[in-house]
């Protein structure tokens, strides 16, 4: 079992997905740096750019998209469902400012290609009705394959492991929910991808896994949906005094826990699940 490790400023524990930054972003403040104006700066644009990226429309999504319905805790999609307020939001949020970054860029290169080479066989990012619930935005699809490509930044841990095991099976789900959301809007699909790009590393080091589009496996991942929907309406979870009942809500503790907004990292095991949190693994 890994060692808890507390904040270097305040002394109290951290979030383990903070381990490796040592400190509370709102910790910075109180950290003497040597160079007092450098220690000023550094706080100034950290709070920017946290403001920057809190205001994007996509970090105030609040129905589940595509990226959620292949998770495979019952009880993180339930609470998206119900639109219980996180309590899990101390992220450090350069991970996906980078990745957005990169999905800006290669969205406007290609456009750029297209235009350049007279090549109409590409449509770059999509709005895509799932259902009439469920929308999400597709990266890619190339028209001429009848393919629906979908962009991930991944870090040097995450590249290794997928190499090693795959895509996890929520990024695989996540290709079919959008094929299945192509289809809905008069697009054949054919094939599904997912192009790993790292963040620390080469264009040579990119992986690329490709597999036939599986309508069927996209339809059981929204039926799945629908029965989640159909137990929160069955336990009265919207209802304050039934807060309890989350706890009977399936929940799959992994590692990914610490990134999930409902997680609640100071909450007694013996407490359970609720609609304030969950204590994860």
């Amino acid at each position: 079992m890994d060692v808890p490790v507390n904040c270097r400023s305040c002394q109290n524990p951290l979030d383990p997905i903070l381990w490796n930054i040592g400190i509370h972003p709102d910790c910075f403040e109180q950290v003497d740096e040597g160079d007092p104006f450098a220690a000023m700066l550094k706080i100034r644009l950290i709070e920017m750019i946290r403001w920057a990226d809190n205001e994007n429309p996509r970090a105030k999504q609040v129905e589940l998209g595509p990226s959620e319905i292949g998770d495979p805790c019952d009880r993180r999609i339930g609470y998206r469902l119900a639109a219980i307020s996180a309590c899990n939001k101390d992220f450090d949020p350069w991970a996906s400012i980078m990745g957005t970054a990169i999905h800006s860029w290669l969205e406007s290169a290609i456009k750029a290609w297209m235009d350049s080479h007279f090549d109409d066989s590409w449509m770059t990012e999509r709005t895509l009705w799932v259902d009439e619930y469920i929308q999400g935005h597709s990266d890619l699809y190339w028209k001429d394959q009848q393919t629906v490509i979908d962009w991930k930044t991944a870090g040097p841990d995450v590249m290794k492991k997928i190499l090693k095991t795959g895509p996890p099976d929520g990024y695989q789900i996540q290709t079919h929910i959008y094929g299945y959301g192509y289809e809905q809007a008069g697009f054949p699909v054919k094939k599904v991808a997912l192009v790993f790009l790292p963040r620390a590393g080469w264009l040579k080091n990119m992986y690329v896994w490709t597999a036939d589009y599986d309508r069927e496996l996209a339809e059981a991942a929204l039926d799945r949906i629908s029965e989640i929907a159909q137990q929160i309406i069955d336990l009265d979870l919207l209802i304050d005094s039934n807060s309890h009942r989350w706890e009977q809500i399936l929940a799959v503790p992994s590692n990914g826990c610490g990134w999930c907004p409902w997680y609640d990292p100071g909450r007694d095991p013996e407490r359970g699940a609720d609609a304030t949190g969950c204590p994860g693994r």
